[in-house]
């Protein structure tokens, strides 16, 4: 899973190739609100400037780690007017994967977004789990529009990489 990479880059890279160390260490205070329902095990930190493929992409490293290893990246792509054509894209891309993670097994999941109380905010997701635990996902995600626009956040198509610890970690939380 660490030879896939997002805009040049992948797991297991060290997050200071990229930040600052208090660059860093903002990101994951500023961001912080969004994962009230998790623990401070990872954090995130997101970049916006210099991407070529994707809107924006994120990273989730352990704060206590002062190498700010990544476990997992996440690329948003350009907004999608219509759900239905992120769905298409997101078949396209799983078609894909399939041909080129054959060991990995592909499993298909919807579920409301954690971020939000209300049961508003949808994803669908096709995620590729490997053998060892690791995981590619690819998901639509459709914000409930008050919460879109009052987080300036975007609906769209991601995909994201994660280590077995990171992930063991999300699903305990928003499950």
């Amino acid at each position: 899973i660490s030879d896939f990479e997002i805009e040049g880059i992948s797991i297991g890279d060290s997050l200071l190739d990229y930040f600052s160390e208090k660059e860093i260490i903002d990101e994951i205070k500023i961001n912080k609100y969004m994962y009230e329902y998790t623990t401070a095990e990872f954090g995130e930190v997101y970049k916006y400037d210099g991407l070529q493929t994707y809107f924006n992409i994120s990273f989730f490293v352990k704060p206590e780690d002062k190498n700010f290893i990544i476990y997992a990246i996440y690329g948003t792509l350009p907004h999608e007017n219509n759900i239905n054509n992120c769905y298409q894209k997101m078949n396209e891309i799983s078609k894909e994967f399939i041909i080129i993670f054959k060991s990995a097994k592909k499993f298909d999941q919807n579920y409301n977004h954690p971020v939000d109380p209300s049961g508003r905010s949808k994803v669908k997701t096709s995620y590729f789990m490997f053998n060892n635990g690791d995981e590619i996902d690819i998901m639509c995600i459709d914000f409930e529009e008050n919460l879109r626009l009052k987080n300036n956040w975007s609906d769209g198509l991601s995909i994201s990489i994660g280590r077995k610890e990171f992930n063991d970690w999300l699903k305990k939380r928003i499950n």
